[in-house]
């Protein structure tokens, strides 16, 4: 389970809690701050504290603060050059495990068939470190290509000069074999290379280092292809022209918060950096049919409005599926607002989708069906949404990810095709964050690709490995690549000169920004860059987007 994932199951529960006792004394207003879960259970239409309650001519009662009138007009989309890698095409090098300083239990083991006659394993917990030494001769993009042995699966922590730039997984269990992570920038001169455990427990033969075979070029971000909905409704259109206008040119500054422009996110990011983030992510699981079932409500609905008709900012929807009541635990360490992990559910994704379960199936398509009415609400009311549902599915925390791969696939294609052909919800982005080419449904169904990195504490590199590794092996098309969670604030500098340019990027609330929903937490990323992002002139924040609802569609 991802840190975040633990982070958002114990907010739930308070959430629950505040819920189960506020209703229980007759409270209309059962709001929390808890986590970044949308888990405000607020009953629908109370505008807030300090908002305005006037209905608007859409039928959506939503207006939480000023409504912006001025746009930036003078945005500058001439193309940002990307860095040169100055790397001879036949580079190569290699660096011996067992020339390492060898740290904690990490330990050297003789062993003739090594390419060096040595190997090192012992890099298991935390304390433990293989690092080796580099002579880099020129400043460009590497390949990086760690020879290990171990159990399929096993994923370990990179490190260059002590900071985490991506990771490894070890599938060679009888030899040693290929671990690559691709397309890392090392300025010329001497750097360490470091291997640290996320999982552990592997062999390590030796580091080869070679240019980049597979660069990021100026094609990765010429993103040509329409909208996987051909009949995507025009705000939708022009967000999306938007997306791939910049894409490339800048990042967007986004934020989960749960309360939109009412949250404690909004408010303190803004009053620290003196700018807000430009996406605002919102969590849709206080809809779920299983959550309804205990009492749950939510105005997630009215702050997606707010925030794209009312500010003029740009709205992420993902969501935590609870399970359907008969299927949820709910008992013990498992209880219902926690259904959406496998823990937490009876669902067998497998059976269902293979036909073997047609009332799991059924209970599946009436939330399909349940939640396409939500989203219909901003449809109508003109406002698009990107929208990344059943996410980090290969990480296997998730009920949606407990399954086979083509379960998976199956279940996203028919909530497409239920959403965008039954329901007519023209007004979605659609987001896929499955996390592994195993399970990417396909170009016909997906709009961006995104990925969820949690790289530690105070990790503020770029994570290029992960976004050339997107860039190349997701799908024939070209898609645009966004970041769409993260724990650490990446350094802007380091996105635009490792050309790992991610579209968006959306920090967690509790404890990534916030802690206990009062200050900002710099426990993961320092004031002090947190403040250089939001100024930094690759960021675009919400005083820097144009007019998203008249945005030239040619």
């Amino acid at each position: 389970m991802s840190k975040k994932a633990k982070r958002f199951a114990a907010g739930v529960c308070a959430a629950a809690m505040t819920a189960s006792l506020l209703t229980a004394c007759g409270s209309a207003d059962t709001s929390t701050d808890a986590d970044t879960s949308s888990a405000d259970t607020s009953a629908q239409g109370n505008a807030g504290d300090g908002a305005s309650a006037e209905k608007t001519d859409d039928g959506i009662n939503a207006v939480f603060g000023e409504i912006r009138t001025e746009y930036n007009e003078n945005l500058d989309l001439s193309d940002y050059p990307l860095t040169v890698s100055e790397v001879p095409t036949d580079f190569t090098m290699t660096v011996e495990a067992e020339s390492g300083e060898l740290i904690g239990s990490a330990a050297k083991h003789d062993l003739p068939e090594a390419s060096g006659g040595a190997f090192v394993n012992g890099v298991n917990l935390e304390g433990d470190e293989l690092k080796m030494t580099a002579e880099i001769p020129y400043s460009g993009f590497y390949d990086l290509n760690f020879l290990t042995m171990g159990s399929a699966g096993r994923v370990n922590n990179v490190l260059v000069d002590d900071m985490k730039v991506g990771d490894i997984t070890t599938n060679s269990p009888e030899f040693f074999g290929d671990t690559p992570l691709d397309y890392i920038y090392l300025e010329a001169g001497t750097h360490t290379i470091s291997i640290t455990p996320s999982w552990g427990y592997i062999d390590i033969d030796c580091l080869i280092i070679s240019a980049a075979a597979n660069p990021v070029t100026e094609d990765t971000y010429n993103v040509t292809s329409p909208l996987s909905n051909p009949n995507a409704d025009e705000p939708t259109r022009r967000l999306y022209k938007f997306l791939c206008d910049v894409y490339g040119k800048y990042s967007l500054a986004g934020q989960y918060a749960d309360k939109g422009r009412e949250s404690s996110e909004y408010e303190k990011i803004t009053a620290k950096t003196g700018k807000t983030f430009a996406v605002l992510g919102l969590d849709v699981s206080n809809y779920s049919l299983g959550s309804k079932a205990h009492g749950s409500e939510s105005r997630t609905i009215e702050y997606a409005y707010d925030w794209y008709k009312n500010a003029g900012g740009i709205v992420q929807l993902c969501w935590h599926w609870t399970s359907p009541e008969e299927y949820a635990v709910n008992s013990g360490d498992n209880p219902w607002y926690s259904s959406f992990y496998k823990e937490g559910s009876k669902l067998d994704l497998d059976k269902i989708m293979n036909g073997e379960d047609e009332v799991g199936y059924q209970l599946l398509m009436d939330d399909i069906d349940n939640m396409s009415e939500q989203l219909a609400r901003l449809r109508d009311a003109g406002v698009p949404v990107l929208w990344r549902p059943l996410h980090e599915a290969a990480g296997g925390w998730f009920w949606w990810g407990n399954c086979e791969p083509e379960s998976y696939k199956k279940l996203w294609n028919v909530m497409y095709d239920k959403m965008t052909n039954e329901h007519n919800l023209t007004n979605l982005i659609w987001v896929w964050n499955g996390q592994s080419p195993e399970w990417y449904p396909g170009d016909e169904t997906v709009d961006i690709n995104g990925w969820d990195i949690y790289a530690g504490n105070h990790v503020d590199t770029s994570q290029s490995g992960r976004f050339a590794d997107m860039a190349t092996n997701y799908g024939e098309k070209t898609k645009l690549i966004a970041l769409t969670e993260n724990g650490c604030v990446m350094d802007p500098d380091k996105v635009m000169n490792d050309n790992a340019r991610w579209l968006f990027w959306g920090t967690w609330s509790d404890p990534f920004t916030m802690k206990l929903g009062v200050v900002i937490n710099d426990e993961y990323t320092t004031v002090e860059l947190l403040t250089k992002a939001y100024n930094h002139e690759r960021v675009l924040t919400l005083d820097e987007l144009p007019d998203l609802k008249n945005y030239p569609l040619d």
